[in-house]
């Protein structure tokens, strides 16, 4: 061992003298600090921030005890590993001092050899609490980047049963909107930009989403290309989630209007929603992408792509839920493959009704 700091805190000058000549013969070049009383021991330790401290018990003012306990509490230096010397041989007083905190007891009066090898096996052993210490932050750290991955892929409802049951079974969800937008014209207008600045625009696009999601309780499922899907209802608003999807929907087509203002851009969004039931889980166990199915999404998808630049698109089942809150424009209507003619309408504008106005005011309250 070469060049440790060892803090030596004891008011006996000859028994500091006598520990510093045989530690001389272990390690080559080591720097000693003493300290004469437990006042000196705290002041010492956060000052030179020693390797090891060999702490007197029977030490005047404060007691090395007392000592003990003060390193232990403090974040500075908690983890300096600390040899507990005392005359005191009872096994309570061991006992004690390894509840406090200290690392190893040395008695007194002290044998040569002993306090070598209690010397040599406190700072393996420390030195091993170090790395495992400087492994865990390296492992949670690690964790942290695996759940912000993980967050980016599932909703946090599904994450959290993933890690308290291992799995997650597939579930049908009753009575929610689903919400489904992309930005027009993508592939034309993606062609005219750089890679760099086209991924920019949709991270900072979606990640807006994503704020607005979270504001209104609402589920984002996931991304595909420059499609955005999110859910209403999943978890939360079970009872207006319609009218909640409406105005997320609202928020997301006023945050482009915004965007474009800021960055002298025109990106143009078109929103279809639709209520109704789905199935929900993961579809692979390889592939961790929670997605959702069912009549439900495609007809919310049918609205999307029946729907004109910056306009939101509502099913008859979801203008059934909001029609009370909301002027709609009816539409002509649009045949679908396997359904026949649906019924479409264009989200116009909030009804100024006090009831309307009451649980607009109630909702935009709760979110």
């Amino acid at each position: 061992m070469a060049g440790p700091k060892i803090l030596i805190a004891d008011d006996v000058d000859y028994l500091v003298e006598y520990m510093i000549s045989h530690l001389d013969m272990m390690f080559t070049d080591p720097t000693y600090i003493r300290a004469r009383n437990g006042y000196e021991v705290f002041r010492m330790a956060t000052r030179y921030k020693p390797d090891l401290i060999l702490l007197d018990w029977e030490m005047p003012e404060i007691s090395g005890m007392e000592a003990l306990q003060t390193l232990k509490g403090q974040d500075a230096t908690k983890d300096i590993p600390v040899i507990m010397v005392s005359g005191f041989t009872k096994p309570d007083h061991v006992k004690m001092a390894l509840e406090a905190g200290a690392i190893d007891y040395l008695k007194k009066p002290i044998e040569a050899d002993e306090l070598l090898a209690r010397v040599r096996t406190a700072m393996t052993l420390a030195s091993t609490l170090q790395q495992l210490k400087i492994q865990k932050e390296k492992l949670e750290e690690e964790k942290k980047k695996t759940d912000v991955l993980l967050n980016g892929l599932l909703p946090s409802p599904v994450l959290e049963t993933m890690k308290t049951n291992g799995d997650i079974a597939p579930k049908r969800f009753r009575n929610v909107t689903v919400i489904m937008a992309d930005l027009v014209d993508f592939t034309i207008k993606s062609q005219k930009m750089s890679p760099k600045r086209l991924l920019d625009e949709l991270q900072t696009i979606f990640s807006a989403f994503d704020q607005i999601a979270a504001r209104y309780r609402c589920t984002r499922i996931k991304t595909i290309g420059d499609a955005y899907l999110a859910v209403s209802g999943m978890w939360d608003n079970q009872h207006n989630h319609g009218l909640i999807a409406a105005k997320m929907a609202e928020r997301m087509r006023q945050y482009i209007i915004e965007h474009n203002q800021k960055h002298n851009i025109d990106w143009e969004i078109r929103i279809g929603i639709n209520s109704g039931d789905i199935i929900a889980g993961i579809i692979s166990e390889t592939n961790l992408s929670f997605d959702i199915f069912g009549d439900t999404v495609n007809t919310a998808s049918r609205m999307q792509t029946y729907c004109d630049p910056m306009q939101i698109n509502v099913s008859q089942s979801t203008y059934n839920l909001i029609g009370d809150y909301y002027n709609m424009i009816k539409r002509i209507s649009r045949k679908v493959k396997g359904k026949g003619a649906i019924n479409m309408y264009y989200l116009h504008r909030p009804i100024q009704s006090r009831a309307a106005k009451n649980a607009l005011y109630h909702t935009a309250q709760r979110n």
